[in-house]
C-alpha cells in the first residue's frame, strides 16, 4: 500500500480533534508516531488527540487495564468495541459534550489498516455508513460523514509509513493480509511468543504434549491440525497460514 501522507496532512489540517484507533492487544505497535506527532505539534489550531482502544473483546480483562492505564498517562483514552457495544455512548457523549460551543466538531479518525475505524465511524452515527470488511485496506479515499449533533467525522486510509515495513509488526496488528506475508514462520513463532507463560493457544489448539519452546509447539499444531506432508513432515507454510489467520480474525485471543 502506497503512503497517503496527503490525505493525512488534509485529514489534521481539516479536524479539530483526531482520533487514532489502536489495537487493543497491542497498542504500542499499531500506533503511529508520525501522525501523533504532526497532530501535537499544530497547537496553533488547538487539535486534540484521543487514543481509541478497540477490539478489546480479543484481550483478557487484566491486559485490557494494563495498556489502557499506560495509553492514558499520555492523553485522553477510550476503550472500544462495536462487537460487544462497549464505549460507543460514552464517546460519542464525550465527542459531542467537546464540540457543544461549536458549529461543527470536525473528527478526523485515522490508524492503520484493519483496526477498525469503519466500525467505529458506523458506530457513533449510529448507522452503516461506510464499508466495513475483515481485510486491510477497505477504506480507499476520504469520505466525510455526518454524525449526531454537530459532529461530523472524516474517515481515511490506513497509513503505513514510509519509513517503517516490518513485515512482523503489520501482520501482528493485522494491517498486511497474510496472503501478502513472505516469511509466514517467522510471523507465526512470534504470536506463539506472545503466550508464553500461559495455556491459551495450547488450549485452542487441544495440545496436551508438554513443549520446550514455541518451534516445538509450532510443530505440534502442525501434527494436532494433520497439516503434514509425505515422509512425516510437518508443512510449515499451512501451519503458519493457520495461526495468522487464527490470530488476525480474533479466534486465537490473548
Amino acid at each position: 500500500m502506497i503512503p497517503r501522507w496527503d490525505s493525512i496532512k488534509e485529514i489534521i489540517e481539516n479536524s479539530n480533534v483526531i482520533l487514532e484507533v489502536l489495537d487493543a492487544r497491542m497498542p504500542e505497535l499499531s500506533r503511529e508516531k508520525e501522525i501523533e506527532k504532526r497532530v501535537l505539534e499544530n497547537k496553533f489550531n488547538e487539535k486534540k488527540l484521543i487514543f481509541i482502544l478497540n477490539k478489546v473483546d480479543l484481550v483478557s480483562e487484566w491486559q485490557l487495564n494494563k495498556n489502557f492505564k499506560k495509553l492514558k498517562k499520555e492523553g485522553e483514552c477510550f476503550i472500544f468495541s462495536s462487537k460487544n457495544k462497549i464505549g460507543t455512548k460514552r464517546l460519542r457523549n464525550y465527542l459531542l459534550a467537546l464540540g457543544k460551543d461549536q458549529e461543527y466538531l470536525r473528527i478526523g479518525i485515522v490508524g492503520y489498516p484493519n483496526t477498525g475505524k469503519s466500525s467505529i465511524i458506523n458506530s457513533l452515527v449510529l448507522k452503516k455508513k461506510v464499508q466495513v470488511s475483515a481485510s486491510a485496506g477497505t477504506t480507499h479515499g476520504p469520505q466525510w460523514v455526518n454524525g449526531p449533533g454537530n459532529l461530523s467525522i472524516i474517515d481515511s486510509p490506513g497509513v503505513i509509513p514510509l519509513d517503517e515495513h516490518d513485515e512482523v509488526r503489520l501482520a501482528l496488528i493485522a494491517a498486511k493480509n497474510v496472503e501478502k506475508i513472505k516469511n509466514l514462520e517467522i510471523v507465526a513463532i512470534e504470536i506463539i511468543k506472545l503466550f508464553e507463560g500461559n495455556q491459551k493457544l495450547k488450549e485452542f489448539y487441544k495440545i496436551e504434549k508438554e513443549v520446550d519452546n514455541s518451534e516445538e509447539l509450532f510443530n505440534e499444531i502442525g501434527i494436532k491440525k494433520g497439516f503434514m506432508k509425505k515422509g512425516g513432515i510437518v508443512d510449515e507454510g499451512r501451519v503458519a497460514i493457520q495461526i495468522i489467520r487464527d490470530w488476525q480474525k480474533g479466534d486465537l485471543k490473548l
